[in-house]
């Protein structure tokens, strides 16, 4: 009984020892983050990109790029679809759209269908970071209709003209299940930084930082800033039609660094 109650006691002095290790380091931390860096999203699982509404019972192959420039200027980019019936040949249905706006048929040297496109600037008022909602009204004879909705993966970035000190951190946190991460940090005097993570992300990374240390070899003044994020997921639709997604989001930024 004696030994029981000295073995309790000393294990509630690691206890206590603990969780006086976990304040004192966390209260100590010797970098803050910069302060007008958004705050990240909450910790946990990541959203996927893609939800399917429907079965559809055709091979889609959806391709988007986003670019952000910066200054406010709107979003600009491109999309295509391509749609594969069951024995894997090009086809177009009834009624397309995306976002509501119907999509172009393009055609291959044959005079045979190829894909569909729209470009972004027949979608006045898409941001970033808005669900893109692409349907099919009309399958004919080869589909029912279905729809996807699709959440494009960002940076979340500090606006223009942002104020980046050289002696704290910066978080930049993104959002969704990335896939890589691409971003480059480029000085007056052609100076960079250059940050580029492959990552598998379905367990609830949300975040990178770019140390201080990094800020402190730049020349102080404007900052050019790029992301280039990619998205992708393989869906298997009713079993059998394969529904693949390919989004690229591009972002430009000018910062300016002070000490």
């Amino acid at each position: 009984m004696l030994f029981a109650a000295m073995e309790a006691s000393v294990n509630r002095i690691r206890a206590l020892l603990f969780v006086l290790l976990a304040a004192t380091l966390s209260s100590c931390s010797s970098n803050s983050d910069n302060p007008l860096t958004p705050p990240p999203p909450d910790d946990g699982a990541p959203s996927l990109m893609v939800t399917i509404i429907g079965a559809p019972r055709v091979k889609v192959l959806f391709k988007g790029n986003l670019i952000e420039p910066g200054n406010q200027a709107e979003v600009t980019g491109a999309f295509s679809v391509a749609i594969t019936d069951s024995v894997g040949r090009r086809a177009f249905l009834g009624d397309v759209r995306l976002q509501g706006v119907p999509m172009h048929e393009e055609f291959d040297g044959l005079g045979q269908p190829s894909r569909y496109t729209l470009d972004v600037s027949e979608l006045p008022g898409v941001g970033i970071g808005d669900t893109l909602r692409f349907d099919v009204l009309g399958g004919g004879g080869l589909t029912p209709p279905f729809s996807y909705r699709i959440l494009p993966s960002y940076v979340i970035l500090p606006p223009d003209s942002t104020v980046i000190h050289q002696s704290q951190d910066l978080v930049l946190p993104w959002t969704g299940a990335i896939e890589r991460v691409l971003v480059t940090v480029t000085d007056i005097t052609t100076k960079r930084l250059t940050f580029n993570y492959q990552v598998e992300n379905y367990t609830g990374g949300s975040k990178f930082t770019i140390p201080a240390r990094d800020f402190a070899g730049l020349y102080v003044g404007p900052l050019f800033v790029g992301t280039n994020v990619r998205d992708s997921e393989d869906i298997l639709s009713d079993g059998q039609a394969l529904q693949s997604f390919e989004l690229i989001t591009h972002q430009d930024r000018t910062w300016i660094l002070k000490p």
